[in-house]
């Protein structure tokens, strides 16, 4: 029988009910940034080794250069002078963003996340990163999000993608990783759904997968694409393009990209600002 005799009992047994996503990251962050990333055992704290970690860092590597080869085969040109990781967690992503533009800042709900991405900058020698709990107000080349949105509820999760757009500078692109389709069963995408509305079944869940008890469950949102993209459109971009993702063990995603071109207004406009 669980109890909650202590205030770390407490509090881990608060993370079950958490008021937010936000909530649910940040306890990751504190008890298992890895893991809260790519949600294999073998990131668990207890179980990560220099091994499980170098490939934690290279599946980084080898994702975002597959993703520029990807946008230079759709002949879209990326200025690469400042950059945006928005959910950089412990910098998976980040870091290879930054050995490929001058200036790139990571964002993160997570103290936790952010204290193991400063670490992992130093022990690499990144010194081009500035990280920070909220986007700044600047315009970016580029701005970057893979494995946050479908964590994050559907309709927060639009106006989140649409104030990245807002920081897009002219000539820049916003390139978003999403999941937009379940590949289970109905039985399960409902049980998970369950799941997400009912946060204690969290604990019967966590048991039977030999998990510690506390663990707090992440949700896992499909997107409109016809939505976003309506609202992208209406927002100034002009072309979206989707590039097929490999999909994970439960869902079909997408890379969505969107250029912020030249005003044909004002051809001049170009470059960031601060």
């Amino acid at each position: 029988m669980i109890s909650a005799t202590n205030s770390t009992d407490c509090l881990a047994l608060m993370r079950i009910f958490a008021d937010s996503t936000d909530q649910v990251w940040k306890a990751f962050g504190k008890d298992e940034p890895y893991f809260g990333v790519l949600s294999y055992d073998k990131y668990s704290r207890e179980r990560l080794s220099s091994s499980a970690l170098e490939e934690f860092c290279q599946s980084g590597e080898d994702a975002l250069a597959a993703l520029m080869s990807s946008i230079g085969r759709q002949v879209i040109e990326i200025r690469r002078d400042r950059a945006l990781d928005f959910g950089c967690g412990v910098g998976r992503l980040t870091i290879p963003l930054a050995k490929r533009c001058s200036e790139t800042i990571g964002v993160d709900v997570s103290e936790g996340m952010l204290a193991e991405c400063r670490k992992n900058l130093a022990q690499r020698h990144v010194n081009n990163v500035l990280l920070s709990h909220q986007i700044p107000d600047l315009k970016f080349d580029l701005i970057h999000s893979a494995l946050v949105f479908q964590h994050i509820n559907r309709v927060r999760g639009h106006n989140l993608i649409l104030d990245c757009w807002s920081k897009v500078a002219v000539g820049g692109l916003l390139a978003v990783q999403l999941p937009i389709r379940y590949n289970g069963t109905w039985t399960n995408y409902q049980l998970r759904r369950v799941r997400n509305a009912v946060p204690i079944l969290q604990i019967p869940y966590n048991l039977l997968r030999s998990r510690p008890w506390n663990r707090p469950g992440r949700q896992m949102n499909v997107c409109d694409l016809n939505v976003l993209s309506a609202s992208l459109l209406e927002a100034g971009a002009t072309a979206i393009t989707l590039l097929r993702q490999i999909s994970d063990r439960s869902f079909d995603g997408v890379y969505l990209l969107a250029v912020k071109e030249f005003s044909r207004a004002n051809p001049a406009t170009s470059g960031n600002s601060s």
